[in-house]
């Protein structure tokens, strides 16, 4: 299965990055820079006519809404990621809550590198991936949570933005569905689902 993860950025020192995830296999990373919406999404509908993706995970914080709508509207299979909204996820113990679907993803990711995970993941030699995933840094709250340093905590830190690994680790992130709930409890009942 092929499925893209788009982090759009519009201007200034931040890229539009299309990770390209065939399997668990990383392509070549395409960047982009000082591109306006519709060119944005004139080239990630280039790239998805060649490869086809089952899903692109559209990062549509800011700009990247734009490029979400309009790729959504040319009928591509579209998901949005909201990096601060709230998910239900848990670690893979099972013990750790996250902050946000952005600390979920990420850390989600990190298990999934590790040694023994099963998922054998092969990612390009890019230089600026590499610095990109071990730039964060994380935390647990002491509700049992973990919260993976925001966008703009990095960007201060070092100067740049993670949009490299942004959209790697969008390209790996699937929302889980939920196990029914029990009578009362608040279940999304579009978690999971994609929209075609």
């Amino acid at each position: 299965m092929t499925t893209f993860g788009v982090d759009v950025a519009r201007g200034g020192e931040d890229r539009t990055v299309v990770a390209i995830r065939e399997g668990n296999a990383v392509l070549p990373l395409v960047y982009g820079s000082q591109l306006d919406t519709m060119a944005t999404t004139g080239r990630v509908a280039a790239l998805a006519e060649r490869y086809r993706p089952a899903r692109i995970v559209v990062d549509v914080v800011g700009v990247g809404a734009g490029v979400y709508d309009r790729l959504r509207e040319l009928g591509f299979p579209v998901v949005p990621f909201h990096a601060g909204e709230r998910t239900e996820m848990r670690d893979r113990s099972g013990e750790l809550g996250f902050v946000n679907k952005r600390s979920a993803a990420w850390w989600t990711f990190r298990e999934m590198l590790e040694p023994g995970s099963g998922f054998g993941i092969a990612l390009p030699p890019d230089d600026v991936l590499v610095g990109d995933l071990t730039a964060p840094r994380w935390r647990i709250q002491s509700g049992g949570r973990i919260q993976v340093e925001a966008k703009d905590e990095i960007r201060k830190r070092l100067g740049r933005s993670t949009d490299a690994a942004d959209a790697v680790v969008q390209a790996f992130w699937e929302e889980p569905i939920l196990p029914m709930a029990a009578k009362g409890a608040r279940v999304n009942p579009n978690a999971g689902l994609l929209r075609w």
